[in-house]
C-alpha cells in the first residue's frame, strides 16, 4: 500500500456555492447547512419541496446558481 497525504481541500479556498432541496432524505438539512457554513458558502439556495435530486427537479435554479457562480469575480 502507499501511502499519500492529501494537500488543502479546495473548499478552503476555492469560492463554494451550494444548493439543496428541504425534503432531501439522504443528506439531513442540518447536514447540509453545516457543510455550506463550513465551506463559506458565497450563496446557498434551500429549494423547498425538493428532493436529493434537486438538479434534475429543479435545473432551472440550479442552472441559475452555476450561471451567478461561473460570472462571479
Amino acid at each position: 500500500m502507499i501511502a499519500a497525504s492529501s494537500s488543502e481541500p479546495a473548499w478552503n479556498t476555492v469560492p463554494s456555492y451550494f444548493v439543496y432541496g428541504d425534503k432531501d432524505k439522504n443528506i439531513p438539512a442540518h447536514a447540509q447547512v453545516f457543510m455550506a457554513e463550513r465551506a463559506h458558502a458565497k450563496k446557498t439556495v434551500v429549494v423547498k419541496d425538493a428532493s436529493h435530486g434537486v438538479m434534475v427537479s429543479n435545473p432551472k435554479v440550479v442552472a441559475s446558481l452555476i450561471e451567478t457562480a461561473a460570472t462571479a469575480k
